[in-house]
């Protein structure tokens, strides 16, 4: 997960790479890293005026997960 401001409009920009590590049991975080991680990208989502996600399978997760509208992600 990556934050910035877009230096054209202002707005506040998430990019997003790999969520694996929701989906996937056998990751190499423990509890408190998947919680921490978890809580930290959802306040970011919430926030952001625009998403980037990296492929298509990111965008299906940002939107099942995190419950960000569709019209809020672009693809990279």
């Amino acid at each position: 997960m990556k934050k910035y401001k877009d230096k054209k409009s202002g707005k506040r920009v998430v990019e997003v790479g790999d969520l694996s590590f929701i989906s996937d049991r056998n990751h190499r975080y423990g509890w408190l890293g998947l919680h921490f991680r978890h809580h930290r990208l959802r306040l970011a989502l919430k926030r952001a005026d625009k998403v980037i996600a990296a492929d298509h399978q990111s965008a299906k997760d940002v939107v099942k997960y995190y419950f960000v509208p569709k019209d809020k992600i672009v693809l990279k």
